[in-house]
């Protein structure tokens, strides 16, 4: 069994996953939108996630500490669940470990989908 593997997927096609939820993800955010974590999984080709796994958690957590990293944005902002129309639990929990004030989840959650939709502007 392959030991340089990221929550049983190997490294290499993890990276290419995450690429690939980055790049659709920008593109929601070109167009003021959002996606839910089923159709997430279903965009992402290069591993097979499960919604509400603790893989697409870890997975939308490197996403996001990436993003914040380079442009100071949670970009997994913009995975939301169907049923109430915001990230999960888990997207709260690892905000709050980056430092962001969540005790108003949805307000917090606001704010950072609209920074997401300005560093990442329409193209025209």
């Amino acid at each position: 069994m392959p030991t340089d593997t990221r929550y049983g997927f190997p490294r290499d096609a993890w990276a290419t996953a995450k690429r690939q939820a980055r790049d659709f993800l920008i593109g929601r955010a070109q167009e003021r939108g959002t996606t839910t974590y089923s159709e997430l999984c279903e965009v992402v080709s290069a591993v097979q996630l499960r919604p509400y796994s603790f893989a697409m958690m870890a997975f939308l957590n490197e996403v996001c500490a990436e993003e914040d990293a380079a442009h100071g944005v949670m970009l997994a902002s913009l995975v939301t669940r169907r049923d109430t129309g915001l990230p999960g639990n888990g997207y709260f929990k690892f905000a709050a470990g980056l430092g962001r004030e969540t005790t108003d989840r949805e307000a917090f959650w606001r704010s950072e989908v609209e920074r997401i939709y300005a560093a990442f502007p329409a193209k025209e």
